[in-house]
């Protein structure tokens, strides 16, 4: 019998504009990160006592779990099924999540003793495996499956979506191939499964997610958010950046938490300062737009020009909110130095900043702002933002 293999891959992603003020109604970009996650799911040999072979190394993850229960617990008979793999908003969330705790209790000794980041990474597989795969009425004996990333967990790159996305999109591929369909690519239909699966799964690490990074990681590119409204993708090219990392913790309730204290004692003051940012996020997804029809070089580099001063805009306006650090402000001048636009990406107080590294750039001029940064003790990755979302690899 023949034994299927899978492998996927999705992005990271980075907010390009609206940190902060997304949570006051106000318009966010995201754009898909040129570091990826990587799935790889392999069906071995069967044996009398089926299991998952589960490999997670970014998150200290090496388990081998029995896989009779997960098909007891959480595959459901045509009799008892309730939603379609294909119909990940019917499920009954809070349901499905106790059944997948009360099976990891079961199948996974010392399961409480784990990590947080342990936790959500078995609880999102079997969440995904048991609604997607458990409703696709299909059988399946011994596999294994291998997620790595180059995507840090906790730097607000988007680690728990992509890694999401990964799995759900294995597994929906899995099922794909195991029915004998086609296996190309992706449709948009099926990402838009995925990214609703993934969604789910975001809710089990972060409660209540904006929706923004799971359809980010999903559909690559760039996506639009208005609290309270669908993500919107929009069009725009990939735009080489350096991703700093600071080395500097930060702890984003506590950030969100000072700028709704500044918001109070400064209401109109900061009101203007969210009103602003608006106006560089719609701002800048036009010229992106502009940038990824247009073939002239002189648009190219106005349109570059316009945008390095929307991210200087940008990083000073969240400065004004409190929420940058000496060491952002350290790699902000480092950049500007040679010539760069640079801002902090996400809640601020550390974490990642990106400078923006217009195609006119010196390639000199690039290689002595890295060296700069790195004798300087930050973590710098030369990559690229607004690229393609999750894939399939042959």
């Amino acid at each position: 019998m023949e034994r299927t293999d899978v492998k996927i891959s999705a992005p990271g992603k980075v907010i390009l504009h609206g940190e902060h003020s997304v949570l006051y109604g106000k318009t966010a970009l995201a754009v898909s990160l040129g570091l990826r996650s990587t799935v790889i799911i392999k069906e071995l040999a069967p044996t009398d006592n089926p299991k998952i072979h589960v490999h997670f190394p970014n998150v200290g993850l090496d388990d081998t779990l029995a896989l009779k229960p997960v098909i007891e617990q959480l595959f459901t008979t045509s009799i008892s099924r309730k939603c379609s793999w294909n119909e990940p908003t019917r499920i009954d969330h809070e349901s499905h999540l106790k059944k997948v705790d009360g099976v990891l209790h079961m199948i996974r000794p010392g399961f409480d003793d784990l990590q947080s980041n342990q936790k959500n990474s078995l609880r999102c597989l079997l969440y995904a495996f048991g609604g997607i795969f458990g409703n696709s009425g299909l059988n399946i004996s011994d596999f294994s499956i291998k997620l790595t990333s180059d995507l840090t967990v906790g730097a607000g790159t988007g680690s728990s979506a992509s890694f999401s996305v990964c799995i759900c999109a294995a597994i929906l591929q899995l099922v794909k191939l195991k029915n004998s369909e086609n296996d190309g690519d992706f449709s948009v239909e099926e990402k838009n499964i995925v990214s609703a699966w993934a969604y789910n799964c975001e809710k089990i690490t972060h409660g209540a997610p904006s929706g923004i990074d799971n359809t980010t990681c999903t559909h690559g590119s760039l996506v639009s958010f208005k609290k309270g409204e669908d993500p919107l993708l929009l069009a725009s090219p990939e735009l080489r950046v350096l991703l700093v990392d600071s080395r500097v913790g930060r702890e984003t309730s506590r950030l969100v938490a000072a700028v709704k204290d500044l918001h109070g004692r400064n209401v109109a003051a900061v009101d203007h300062v969210m009103e602003a940012m608006n106006h560089v996020a719609v701002t800048a997804a036009e010229l992106l737009k502009k940038l990824s029809n247009t073939k002239s070089e002189e648009d190219i580099e106005a349109i570059y020009k316009h945008l390095q001063e929307l991210w200087e805009m940008n990083h000073c306006l969240l400065a004004s909110l409190g929420v940058s650090h000496p060491a952002l402000e350290a790699i902000r001048l480092a950049a500007g130095d040679h010539g760069l636009a640079c801002k902090l990406t996400g809640a601020g107080g550390g974490g990642n900043a990106i400078v923006l590294i217009p195609p006119s750039t010196e390639e000199s001029t690039v290689n002595a702002l890295k060296t700069k940064l790195l004798n300087s003790g930050f973590r710098v990755t030369d990559t690229l933002v607004g690229g393609s979302g999750v894939e399939i690899h042959k």
